[in-house]
Formats: C-alpha cells, structure tokens, sequence
C-alpha cells in the first residue's frame, strides 16, 4: 500500500511539472542597454511572479499550452506586456528593454527603487566629492546618517546603533577588508582604504542585513569598484595631498583602473595644542584589472598597497579648561618622540561566472592581506597645573598654583596579521525569486609583542611605591613602581568555515501589492591555536517586505534574526596582553521595523525613512575606548542591549543636488555579571543625534554650487581611571561641527568654456573648504592628572580647531 502511494504521488508530480513550461531572459534599459534588476515579472491571472536579478536577469513558470500574458513592470520604466505560449518542460527566451516613463521623475527617487525593499541604503559616487572634512571620502558621508556615529573629524573608524568600531563588515568588490589594530587617535590614521576615485557603487546597511553578509553584530558596508567602458583620468591637488587616477577599456575584454594618493594631516595637525614636530605620510596604490575571456565569465585583480608613517617629536602644550566656577590651565613639557608605522598589503583574485545563463550564476574570489603595525615611543610630559583667577588690574589673569608631575610613557609594540580567504557563492533562480548559497573558508595568522609601561611622578614623589621594609630607616625613599606594565608575546592562528544558505520570494497579491520574502540561515565553525576547543555557531535571518498597492508610496520592512561575532584577536587578548583563548562569540538577537515613504513636499519629491530597531546582546565583551583604540576586558561577561528610533529625510532642494536630514535616538547599556552594579551605560551610548548633509546653488551663478555637512551627537561616557563603575557619570561635551565646501566650476564660463585647455579636459573645479566653520572646541579624549591634594581632573585633548582648505580637481 505504502509503495502505492509513493507511486501516485510521482505519477502527480510529474503530471504537474510536464503541465509547466519557463520562460527566461533579460530585461534592459532600452536608451542604455543597461541590465535592470528588480523588475517584477508576473503572469496575468496568477499570483506567482519573480523579480529580475542584479544582472537584469529572470526565470518564471508558466502554463503549458495555453496562451498567457507575461507582464514587466518597474517604477520609472512604462510597463511592457507579452503574449505568449510554452510546451510542457519546454524553456523558451524572452529578452525585454522597458522604456523610460515620459513624465519627469526624480533621479534619486528611481536609483533607490530597487533597494527600498532591502536593508540597504544607497549612496550616490557623486556625494563623495562634496563630503567636506579632514577625512572626506565614504566614511566623511556615513557619519552624516542616521545610526552612525562618530566624535573625530581625524578618524574613519565609526559606530552604529552602539556598537564598537570592531562591529561592522567593510566589502571591496566582495572582498572583507580589516582595519589596523594598534591606532590609538584619529592623527595615527592617515585615510580610509577605501580610495573614492575608484567606487562606482556604495551599500550601507545599519543592521538587519541578510544572511549572505558576514558575521558581525552591527552594519555592512559594500562598496563596488568600477569597470571602467571608456577612458578617463581625475587629478586633485589640496593643502592635505594629492590623488591621481586614470582607467581605461583596452580591446573587447580588458579593463583596468589605478589610483594613487598620498596624504598628509600635518597641515590640521598644526591647530591642535601640543606644538611640535609632525610626521605624517600616507601613501596608497590601488590598482583593478578587469579580463573577460568569454560573455559568461569574468575575471578581476584587486591589488591594494598602503603605508601610513606618523612620528611626534612634541616641544610643548598649554590647555586651558574647565568651567566658569573653576577655570583651569596647564603647562606641558615634552622630552622624547614617538614613531608609527602601519603597512596593508592585499590582493584577490575575483571571478563571476554564469555557469548556466539565465538560471545559475557563480561568484567569488581567492584573496590575501597582511597588516604589520609597529609603535614606538619614549615620551617625558612634565606638568604644571594653575587655577586660574583674576587680577589687581582689570583684565589681568592671575594664575596659582595647583600641582606638578611628570609622566614618562614608553612602547615597542609590534602585530602583523595575514589572512587568507577563499569564497564562493551561488545564485540560482527558481519559482517567485532565487536560491542563494555560500562558503567561505578563512586562516588568520596573528604576531603579536607587546612591550609598554608607565612611570606616573606626581607633586615630587612616585605613585605608586613599595613601601619601605620593616627595620629601615625612616628617611629611605620608597621604591617607584611602574604602572601599566604589559609584557606579552602571542602566535595564534584560527581556521573558519563558514556558509549561509537563503531563498527569495516575491510575490504579487490580488491587489497588485508586492511582498518580498528573505529568509536565510548563515553558519561557522572556527578553532584557533591558543585553546583546543573548535566552536560553531547558527545565525537565522528573516526580512519580510510590503509594497501595499495604495495612492501613498509606501514601503513597510520587518527584520529579525541573529547577529553572532566570533572573537577575532583582540576580543579575547585582555588589555595587559594575557589571552582569554575559550572566550565565546558574542551573540545579538536583533529586530528591526521600517517605514519607507515617497512623498512630496514644495512640490518637490523626497523621501523620508523610518526605523525602530532593539538589540539584545549575550556574551558580551565588555571594552573601553581611548580615542579610536577600544581595549576590551575579555575575562568580564556581560549582557547589553540597544534601542533606538531613527529618521532621515532626504530629497533634491536643487535640481540634481541630493540633501538630508538625519535624527537618531538611542540608548544603550550593559550588565556585567557579578559586580553588583546592574545597568550601565556603554562606552558609545550617544543619546540624540542630528546630521545634516546640504548641496545648494543659485540659478543665476550656474558656476558655483556649495555644499554644508553638519553634525551633531550629544555627550558619551568617559572612562574614569580612578573611580569605580558606579562612580563614572562623567561624559565627554556634545560634538558639534560644520564643514563648509564651495565649488567653482571653470567649464561653466563661456572664456573657458570655448579656450584651449576644455579641449584636453572635460571639467576643471576649484574649492575653497573651511573646516569646523564656527570654531568649535571638540574633544577627542582626557588626559588625568592629579593636585597636590591628589585630586584627578580631567585634561581634554581637543580636535581641530577652524581651518581653510584649498583643492584643485582636473577631470579628463
């Protein structure tokens, strides 16, 4: 009876499937010719439908022998429709180009489309020439979202919804890219590795990615190199250095883009209060070769070199601080210098193959990158601390005196990194979506020596002393002891596995309402050498999207799954070098809800986002951060969470020019099991945030155009030395500055327009940048000293203070 049933059961099975035939092909944009992905495909009088991938690509059943009208609809294209028929099991090919819609859309408007079903924002190439600051680049436009965070115009190193810097993913063309672990401040850093002369795509998520991104507990950030279709060349000059980039077709089949920078912060360094010698060098070569041996194959080589020197022979400081009931002064004299190296060395080999057009396509790559960091230093700060008062005579500033000290600090700390990957990855499509698989495999090679101390002298005598033996004289001096001496020497390496697993569905209601499922589980196994214990780990995902069918364009998204970090190095290497080697993955249960919304305001689209999100996190590292270094305390365990509500609303004020306006609330806290103290703020529990990104222009001055980055995120904790968790309420002052960039473009003039030189070049753009506008006196960390009364107070090291920047961008 049983083999009966299974019978029949294959007997309708195949009853079923010889009743269906498939239809495939690729839809285009019919003026470009470029693959559009994300346009819906759907049978009329069925609820089944699929949607294009990124290579314009589809593949959807249909009823065999009847005749059926195939329908292709995406926002800006008019819909197109194809009646056809298909024998059982047979494939027949139907390539589409959509027309654009005639009625003027917002341009903005129609390239977000696609991803407003995904947790993913997109950021125009265009916006990174207009990012003002120190820094620029991506990173200079992350910081103006909502849910980043970041207090350092010196740095590129960023938090999202609370996490640490060590929380977020960073891809180049597929390819994770890891950040140098001995930085300490944001002037050590040079620039991002991220060279904008060579992005042509850029994906920024806050969280709530898919399970095809990789395991950390906060953002994604996937950043897409250009193939280039014809020659080019970009040249840009600045008080902070040079950039040149060239890219070019050569033939039918190759490609090839090179970047070249080198930068240098002496210039901002030169407003900060220790006044001195400066050092700094950051060279970058990056270079991307592009081959395509056949129409379903291609091949890539990314090579990526940089080296970042940064030495400080310091002469001397004077910091006023304090409030008005307390005015306070400080006096620094320096013996010594200090000198950084930090060298990245990466190369991968990419390759995306349509193993079987229009129904299976690989992608992956082979990659390697080393990092070797080296930080020296031997500096002497002798200290006189004054409060401050006021004189006999009117305006005169009279100081006292409050204590004297000297500090002598000194390291030789040496890590290289190397790691290796291999990846690959497959899509295939099937009914109402995709399938989507991976696995990825990983060596890390960790050298670590650490050799640093330090030697405190306050108000004459050292602190702290052995005391003297019992029977010596009273008068003998007590013998200085060092402080914070860590000495280590560490050889780890770590294999991981991993592999994820996702299908996508999309379906198209009664109602003409789309609704995208995702749902993916993502997995790892990894051991590393210093413990005999080989962990795994599970991370489900879910997203679920709706496109309701209404007069108002909205877009509603529910996000839920599991966020696992497993330990890299420095998670489980506590502050004084010793290694918690079994420290477990931290783990996150998160959710996230978003509202979408198109709408007009001044009669002008815009768009305006929404997201409330929570994090819960078990296994937590508990850390501190000194600057951009975070020193985490791996032998502590700890729970936390994160809630938050988010905004942006962004949209063109002026034709072709995007603005934005972003808000964020968050809070975020921590419970360290077994102190006693229960909840406490985290080290990145940034309550309020407001950023602003403006481009403007005046019809009548078509040369010119002026853009306006401001940022402001309320006071964070500050780690106190001296006092207990339950005593530290002390937070750093709000940041707050505005970066302010105007452009002056040269074809613009009809003297220029028609001269010698734009029959070279196609645009010559002049800017005047006035970094931190309104002079604004941030703070990057403290510096704690004691009085002779061996009170600590707290001595900011303050940011940049307002500069001007000149820079000259020549575009061939």
């Amino acid at each position: 009876m049983r083999r009966l049933a299974i019978l029949f059961l294959l007997l309708v099975a195949s009853a079923v499937a010889a009743a269906q035939g498939y239809v495939s092909g690729t839809v285009r944009d019919s003026a470009t010719g470029v693959p559009l992905p994300f346009v819906r495909v759907g049978i009329d009088g069925r609820l089944n439908g699929t949607m294009t991938d990124d290579s314009g690509r589809y593949h959807i059943e249909a009823p065999a022998g009847e005749l059926f009208v195939l329908r292709f609809t995406h926002t800006g294209y008019r819909s197109r429709e194809a009646r056809m028929r298909v024998d059982a099991l047979q494939v027949r090919r139907l390539d589409v180009a959509l027309l654009p819609q005639a009625t003027t859309l917002d341009e903005v408007t129609i390239s977000e489309e696609r991803h407003r079903q995904s947790a993913f924002t997109p950021i125009g190439v265009d916006k990174l020439d207009e990012a003002v600051g120190p820094s620029g680049g991506v990173e200079g436009v992350l910081k103006t979202l909502p849910d980043v965070s970041s207090n350092n115009e010196l740095s590129s190193q960023y938090s999202v919804r609370g996490g640490s810097f060590d929380e977020n993913l960073v891809y180049i063309n597929g390819v994770e890219v890891f950040r140098p672990m001995l930085v300490r401040s944001g002037q050590q850093e040079g620039m991002s590795i991220i060279n904008p002369d060579l992005v042509d795509y850029i994906l920024f998520s806050p969280g709530g990615f898919d399970a095809s991104y990789g395991d950390k507990l906060s953002s994604a950030l996937d950043i897409t190199y250009a193939r280039p279709q014809h020659f080019g060349a970009r040249l840009s000059a600045s008080l902070l250095g040079a950039s040149a980039s060239v890219r070019d077709r050569v033939g039918e089949r190759w490609s090839y883009a090179v970047g070249l920078r080198q930068h240098s912060n002496r210039y901002v360094l030169g407003s900060l209060d220790t006044r001195g010698s400066y050092t700094t060098s950051y060279t970058d070569l990056q270079a991307l070769v592009g081959f395509r041996p056949s129409e379903r194959l291609n091949l890539g080589l990314l090579l990526i070199g940089t080296r970042n020197v940064y030495g400080l022979v310091p002469e001397s400081r004077t910091t006023t601080f304090g409030g008005f009931m307390m005015p306070m002064a400080i006096d620094i004299y320096f013996d010594g210098q200090e000198e950084d190296r930090y060298l990245t060395l990466l190369g991968a080999l990419t390759f995306d193959w349509a193993a079987v057009p229009d129904l299976w396509r690989v992608r992956g790559h082979l990659a390697a990158q080393r990092m070797t960091e080296r930080e020296c230093y031997d500096v002497q700060s002798q200290y006189f601390l004054y409060e401050l008062g006021l004189g006999q005579q009117a305006g005169e500033v009279q100081r006292f005196d409050r204590g004297v000290g000297t500090f002598l600090e000194h390291a030789r700390n040496r890590l290289s990194t190397t790691v290796y990957t291999v990846d690959v990855r497959g899509t295939r499509a099937a009914r109402l979506g995709q399938w989507e698989l991976g696995l990825r495999g990983q060596l890390e090679h960790i050298d670590d020596h650490l050799r640093e101390w330090r030697l405190v002298d306050s108000a004459g005598f050292a602190m702290p002393a052995a005391p003297v033996a019992y029977g010596d004289s009273a008068a003998a001096p007590a013998v200085p002891l060092l402080q914070d001496v860590y000495r280590s020497a560490h050889e780890v390496g770590t294999w991981r596995v991993s592999g994820f697993a996702q299908r996508e569905l999309n379906f198209e209601t009664r109602r003409r309402s789309a609704l995208k499922v995702v749902a993916g589980v993502r997995g790892q196994a990894y051991r590393n050498s210093a413990s005999d214990r080989v962990r795994t780990l599970v991370s489900p995902r879910l997203s679920v999207s709706l496109n309701p069918n209404w007069e108002r364009d909205l877009v509603f998204r529910l996000a839920a799954g599991v966020y696992q970090q497993p330990p890299f190095y420095r998670e489980y290497r506590t502050a004084a070098g010793d290694l918690c080697a079994d420290r477990g993955p931290q783990s996150s249960y998160q959710a996230t809800a978003t509202v979408d919304w198109n709408l007009r305001l001044w009669d002008k689209p815009f768009k305006l986002t929404a997201d409330l999100y929570g994090k819960y996190i078990t296994s937590l590292v508990p850390y501190t951060v000194e600057g951009v270094r975070v020193r985490y305390n791996p032998e502590l365990d700890a729970v936390g969470y994160a809630v938050g509500l988010s905004l942006r609303l962004n949209g063109e004020l002026v034709k072709g020019l995007e603005s934005w306006a972003s808000l964020s609330v968050m809070q975020t806290q921590e419970d360290i099991a077994g102190d006693g103290l229960g909840w406490l703020a985290r080290p990145t529990d940034q309550r309020f945030s407001f950023k602003m990104f403006l481009q403007d222009n005046i019809p009548t001055l078509p040369w010119w155009r002026m853009s306006l980055s401001l940022i402001y995120g309320s006071r964070v904790p500050v780690t106190v030395p001296m006092l207990s968790r339950s005593e530290e309420a002390y937070r750093m002052p709000a940041y707050f500055r505005i970066d302010w960039g105007n452009t002056v473009a040269l074809s613009q003039f009809e003297w220029v327009k028609h001269s010698r030189l734009m029959r070279h070049v196609d645009e010559v753009l002049l800017s005047l940048e006035v970094f931190n506008l309104f002079n604004f006196r941030n703070v990057a960390s403290y510096i704690w000293v004691a009085d002779y009364e061996n009170h600590y107070l707290p001595v900011p090291n303050y940011l940049t203070a307002r500069q001007l920047n000149l820079k000259i961008t020549v575009s061939l």
